[in-house]
């Protein structure tokens, strides 16, 4: 039972979803637990997975959480979110399940996502190490090792996923001659670390500059949430929250995807895109050298300095297109190291 109380559309959930719905191709049967205002939004987000999202129950507290999980009887019950720890460690008190076992799936190092002493902080901080008969693991070495550091708790490692019934190229796209080429960033204002002022900042300089040969494009908010923040895009064209088919549609007409944030546990959206032949810039802080080769399959740039993006962007305008192709190509080959079956069968060796 992963337990998931999430809306979806994050690479964490992605994450969790695809894998579920690899173990139950392989005969395990795994389902998703999630809050009540949640499991809508799961079901409707996820419904080209075959499978998984048939099988997204929901709870409406911890109390029914516990109850849940004593009729289901599930052999390894895993949280995903630093709250989502906290949670289970109340149901299982409730329903006198201590024993019941546990594993905790670090998608993040989310201390990070907040203020140090604030309360959200003490809440992530004190996430590790709280499950009893609890397996900790995650898909990045710098996970791993941060949490390592940080807590003194042993972080199991597993492989990450893409999902590649919707992240695919069209090698034929990739060899022909494009007469403008495109460049797309993410912009999630109600993430910070995304940084999304910086983004639309280099988004609205490289369409300003360049409006006569590359087609810039933004997604991942609503228009309303740009004007709430007060973030103006000029020349850009802005496709809003987009399914995940969108995506990978978008993605293979994307020539350059920018992750300008200020660092990433593993980067999924630019391994997405690489995996349907974009070439990407990665931010250098956090997990991305799991697959990250600067300059030969992607662009790796510390992104907390605006000069070394620039740099970044120009070297990868100064490229020829045989070059351009040739990293694009480099970076699909990246891509299919990883799959849903891989990613569950390495998780399943480590519950065990």
């Amino acid at each position: 039972m992963f337990l998931l109380p999430v809306s979806g559309g994050s690479g964490g959930a992605h994450s969790v979803m695809q894998e579920a719905d690899a173990m139950r191709s392989l005969g395990i049967d795994a389902v998703i637990a999630t809050n009540d205002g949640n499991a809508a939004r799961l079901r409707r987000g996820y419904k080209d997975l075959s499978t998984i999202h048939n099988y997204v129950v929901s709870y409406a507290s911890p109390g029914a959480l516990g109850s849940l999980i004593a009729e289901r009887r599930p052999d390894i019950v895993v949280a995903t979110t630093n709250q989502s720890v906290h949670v289970l460690e109340e149901a299982l008190r409730v329903a006198d399940l201590e024993n019941q076992r546990t594993a905790y799936y670090i998608q993040d190092y989310e201390p990070l996502f907040y203020a140090r002493g604030s309360n959200e902080w003490n809440i992530a901080y004190s996430s590790y190490g709280r499950l009893r008969n609890c397996v900790h693991f995650a898909k990045t070495r710098w996970i791993q090792e941060t949490v390592l550091s940080n807590h003194g708790v042993v972080v199991e490692k597993v492989e990450p996923s893409i999902d590649h019934v919707v992240y695919y190229p069209r090698i034929s796209e990739i060899m022909s001659q494009r007469s403008r080429l495109t460049v797309v960033a993410m912009i999630r204002p109600s993430t910070p670390r995304r940084a999304p002022r910086r983004t639309v900042r280099f988004i609205n300089k490289i369409a300003q500059e360049y409006s006569d040969k590359i087609r810039c494009i933004t997604f991942g908010c609503s228009a309303d949430e740009l004007r709430q923040n007060s973030l103006r895009l000029v020349g850009v064209e802005h496709l809003g929250v987009l399914a995940r088919d969108e995506l990978g549609d978008l993605f293979r007409e994307t020539d350059l995807f920018l992750d300008l944030s200020d660092f990433q546990a593993f980067g999924r959206t630019s391994i997405e895109a690489m995996s349907c032949g974009s070439v990407a810039i990665v931010p250098a802080h956090g997990g991305a050298y799991e697959y990250a080769l600067d300059g030969k399959n992607c662009f790796v740039a510390d992104t907390r300095s605006d000069e070394c993006i620039l740099g970044t962007f120009n070297q990868w305008l100064a490229m020829s297109d045989s070059e351009r192709r040739q990293m694009a190509l480099e970076g699909i080959k990246a891509g299919f190291r990883y799959t849903p079956q891989r990613a569950a069968l390495s998780e399943i060796s480590v519950l065990l």
